[in-house]
């Protein structure tokens, strides 16, 4: 069993359930698990109740474990506020690959793997159209210092951020390439518990990347970084040979080193941290210096940002199996966004604009949704 590694930690919990609400506003929940369903069971207090009995042998892995296991974002905001500092995206990542390793999965994380094997990538694209974006070929496969490394969402459901990462990079004057044969980064098996899976596709792509002689390898996507960054040396057993950045990141010290012009754009915009590049990473201010260096552009925060910054509602693809909990959320920040008065909503991480899009026309909001490299891209 994976979770016994994790004992003492399950053992240490003392059910404070400071993992349900804000410290600021304990009116607010944090989890959007609990938030949705309102049982003890879906946040994080109750699934070490659970961990807890599973490790006594007072309950076995089955179906019900796997509904409440799985009804999660993986947003770490639980994880922020916990007064034991438990690894507890950890404790229910092994809960996953225990009930992966018994063949209780969700339906519809059953659905996403038979996808993945058979298109490589959650959104049944063929692999050849991965570039189908790409304004020409020129840089594609050739040896470069930095390397863009795409992502599924951004490739093939939110070309506007790939085209704007290209756009970015080439205006900067950055000598960056892409991979010919980039695979799925890994991170849709990690978050359902397949490891060997992730491991595999990481390898392929660590060896193709390798291969080009780059020295850093830059990210439009949080899960796909964090994939590399903090899941692939786990699974491989290897530090990684080069430097990972999100973009945000990698533009933030670009323009502390040079002075560039960039045009002047009157609006207001508000910023939605993304759970994997906020809590998971602890990027928060890069974004934020890229916004802010764009003549005209004044940023209004929300109530809940940075480190206790609401999720969006589409990490860990629950959408396939957790609708309610994904369309709550996404609204829930949405509404948060719009009543800052910004008209313009900002976030880093092809999800969330997804989320946030996807909100805006069920509110029927005429707030605009863009990506900080996006707008970015805009003025130069």
């Amino acid at each position: 069993m994976n979770l016994g590694k994790y004992r003492d930690q399950i053992y240490s919990c003392l059910r404070c359930a400071f993992c349900f609400d804000d410290f600021n506003e304990p009116q607010k929940a944090i989890c959007p698990a609990y938030c949705t369903y309102g049982f003890d069971s879906y946040g994080a207090r109750g699934k070490i109740v659970i961990a807890r009995g599973l490790l006594d042998g007072t309950l076995n892995y089955d179906d019900e474990i796997t509904k409440r296991v799985y009804a999660c974002t993986e947003c770490a905001a639980c994880q922020e506020q916990c007064f034991k500092h438990l690894d507890l995206l950890e404790i229910y990542a092994a809960m996953k690959e225990d009930l992966a390793e018994r063949d209780l999965l969700p339906s519809g994380v059953n659905e996403l793997l038979k996808v993945m094997e058979e298109f490589g990538n959650p959104y049944r694209q063929p692999p050849e159209k991965r570039l189908a974006w790409i304004p020409g070929r020129a840089r594609v496969g050739k040896k470069a210092k930095v390397l863009l490394f795409v992502g599924c969402t951004s490739a093939y459901l939110r070309r506007g951020m790939a085209r704007a990462a290209y756009r970015v990079l080439d205006a900067l004057g950055v000598d960056f390439t892409l991979l010919d044969d980039e695979h799925c980064c890994g991170h849709p098996y990690i978050t359902v518990g397949k490891m060997e899976e992730a491991r595999r596709v990481g390898e392929e792509n660590l060896a193709a990347i390798e291969g080009l002689g780059v020295e850093k390898v830059v990210f439009t996507c949080p899960g796909c970084l964090r994939t590399f960054k903090a899941d692939m040396p786990k699974l491989t057993g290897r530090p990684l040979p080069f430097e990972v950045l999100h973009l945000t990141e990698f533009v933030s010290r670009f323009l502390s080193e040079h002075r560039i012009h960039l045009q002047r754009k009157s609006r207001i915009v508000t910023y939605h941290d993304p759970c994997n590049l906020g809590r998971g990473l602890g990027v928060y201010e890069p974004p934020r210096q890229v916004i802010e260096a764009i003549p005209g552009v004044r940023l209004v925060e929300m109530p809940r940002n940075r480190e206790r910054s609401f999720c969006c509602g589409n990490g860990a693809y629950v959408r396939y199996d957790y609708e309610e909990m994904s369309v709550k959320s996404e609204l829930d920040r949405f509404t948060e966004a719009e009543q800052t008065g910004a008209d313009t909503v900002l976030s880093a991480c092809p999800a969330c604009k997804t989320g946030f899009l996807d909100a805006r026309r069920m509110a029927e909001s005429q707030i605009e949704v863009l990506d900080v490299l996006e707008l970015f891209a805009q003025v130069l």
